[in-house]
């Protein structure tokens, strides 16, 4: 376990936010007989795959929980934007990349049914026009053929 160095505003922040912390995957435990800004221990950090979170990740989730007071399940959070997640910037680029490579490309031939159903799962986000890194969503789409039909009329 490692010895967190937190000030006291800090620790309120975290004795209030532990489920919250431990949704993110930390473990903390508390030690009541430690000097002030010291009575909290990592125990556990979250991981995926090459990439290993620490101490800096829990005090920047720490800090965010101090500006923000606000609450996250990572997936469900970041899946449905919601504006009052918190989770550390490291998990949400890892969650980012990974939705990015994940997806469909521009180019994949999509049935009807692929494309309602794309369209459907847009409707719930905040911001479905980009994804996580900026990059476009959609691509507005003309029916030649509507166009040159009209052009004759």
């Amino acid at each position: 376990p490692l010895r967190l160095d937190l000030s006291p505003e800090e620790e309120v922040i975290v004795s209030m936010n532990m489920n919250t912390i431990r949704t993110n995957g930390f473990v903390l435990e508390e030690d009541l007989h430690a000097s002030p800004g010291n009575h909290y221990l990592l125990k556990a950090v979250p991981f995926s795959k090459n990439i290993t979170f620490g101490v800096q990740d829990v005090k920047e989730l720490i800090s965010m929980l101090a500006d923000s007071q606000g609450d996250c399940s990572i997936i469900s959070s970041y899946k449905l934007d919601k504006t009052d997640s918190v989770c550390p910037s490291r998990v949400r680029a890892m969650l980012a990349s990974r939705a990015c490579r994940m997806s469909i490309m521009i180019g994949d031939p999509l049935t009807k049914a692929e494309m309602r159903k794309i369209l459907k799962n847009l409707t719930g986000l905040r911001s479905p026009w980009n994804c996580p890194h900026g990059r476009p969503t959609m691509r507005h789409l003309v029916d030649l053929r509507a166009i040159k039909n009209k052009g004759e009329s």
